[in-house]
């Protein structure tokens, strides 16, 4: 083992070029975002941002991100955003009920109020599962859906593991501002899709679904 300057200096520049890269996935995932004026670009931007940060964790990222990020981009472009498409109308509900029990003191409401926020938990969980499963796997929209709102389920600690490093996430950058512009999404995804990638892995079966399509 090196444990001289050179090898600590090599551990730094390791370090120094994943962190550049995180920065870069994350103005590659805002510019993908805008591209497809938020609506239609999110979900697209998000799945390719996954997929690179996988390859990032693997250490095969490759010399060419902004190439490979667009191919993804757009080769799921369609397919992402039929899969998206029921967390929109799920955040748009949401959002209205809990518009319309605003104002409120009574039991009932605060009921109305604190299921509205498991609700909404669980659709956070399901949209981070399914962008997840859109970047390791190519499969139908209603099957995306199946797992997406399943597997959080069936799967209470990586639930509670994805919760968590949210919440930490949040906390960090409500503290410190600056990094929001450099890793506010790239962040959340590397740690969702680590904690979802190695769940999906275990529950792989010989009849997997198509994988996703690489970029070249």
């Amino acid at each position: 083992m090196n444990d001289g300057p050179m090898g600590w200096a090599g551990r730094v520049m390791e370090w120094l070029a994943f962190a550049t890269r995180m920065v870069l996935i994350n103005l590659l995932f805002a510019a993908g975002t805008l591209a497809g004026l938020v609506l239609l670009g999110l979900f697209p931007a998000a799945v390719a941002a996954t997929t690179m940060l996988a390859r990032l964790r693997a250490g095969a990222a490759g010399d060419h991100l902004v190439r490979d990020f667009i191919t993804v981009y757009r080769s799921q472009f369609w397919h992402t955003n039929r899969v998206g498409g029921i967390f929109w109308g799920a955040g748009v509900v949401l959002f209205l009920n809990v518009l319309t029990m605003q104002g409120g003191n009574s039991p009932v409401h605060a009921a109305l109020l604190l299921l509205a926020g498991v609700a909404g938990t669980a659709t956070l969980l399901a949209a981070f599962t399914a962008i997840a499963t859109c970047s390791r796997y190519r499969d139908s929209v209603s099957r995306t859906w199946r797992t997406a709102f399943l597997l959080p389920l069936v799967s209470p600690l990586m639930s509670v593991g994805l919760l968590v490093s949210l919440v930490l996430l949040a906390g960090v950058f409500s503290g410190l501002t600056v990094l929001v512009p450099l890793v506010g999404a790239s962040a959340p995804l590397l740690a969702s899709g680590w904690l979802l990638e190695r769940r999906l892995q275990r529950l792989a079966a010989p009849t997997a679904v198509e994988p996703a399509v690489s970029a070249a």
